[in-house]
């Protein structure tokens, strides 16, 4: 007897703790975090962030550069001079201020699985890819560095076709940027909608 009782104030109790919790979730958790991604989706830049006649630009002087190659009529001095410009000009793809999402991520993770105890999947999910989307921010970032170091290296030494290639990269690179920054605001919109936005 003693010890059905005793499994009953268990149950009990093991029910008024998850009970507590999903209030705590569905009461505090998700108006604050509704707040927080309805910020974030309001302080995102006009999209999309790299215009069409910028990425035009690099892709027409690329083909320009490879069709009259003219860099090795300029001095090493100048190539130089003009590549440590570029070099001291590097910079995140335009309007992106070159953030590192892993505190972001990192941020969400316990709501994930805060949705995921109080059994609302859907939601965890839905956060769950943001974190991948970031993720991409991130490397595209990373990689639009990069492009931009080889640029200015290829610039220097007079390399005509690697430094149209570089340009056609960074086209690219924008062009995928500008994709990526849609899905964002997609998906910023869908866990917006998923809190009750």
């Amino acid at each position: 007897m003693n010890k059905k009782i005793s499994i009953l104030i268990i149950l009990v109790a093991i029910i008024g703790i998850y009970g507590l919790f999903y209030v705590a979730v569905t009461n505090v958790l998700m108006p604050m975090e509704l707040d927080s991604f309805k910020n974030d989706l309001n302080g995102m830049p006009q999209l999309p962030v790299n215009n069409n006649s910028t990425i035009n630009d690099l892709e027409n002087s690329a083909d320009i550069i490879e069709n009259n190659p003219s860099l090795k009529y300029m001095s090493q001095s100048q190539r130089s001079e003009m590549a440590n410009q570029m070099r001291h000009l590097n910079s995140p793809p335009i309007g992106f201020l070159n953030q590192n999402f892993t505190d972001y991520n990192n941020f969400y993770t316990s709501s994930v699985l805060a949705y995921k105890l109080i059994g609302n999947g859907t939601l965890a999910n839905e956060i769950s890819n943001l974190s991948s989307i970031t993720n991409n921010l991130t490397s595209l970032t990373n990689e639009s560095a990069a492009i931009d170091q080889k640029s200015a290296n290829d610039f220097e030494n007079g390399d005509d076709k690697a430094y149209a290639e570089d340009l056609r990269s960074s086209a690219n690179n924008l062009k995928q940027y500008n994709k990526v920054m849609e899905d964002l605001k997609t998906q910023l919109q869908k866990i917006i909608n998923q809190l009750g936005g």
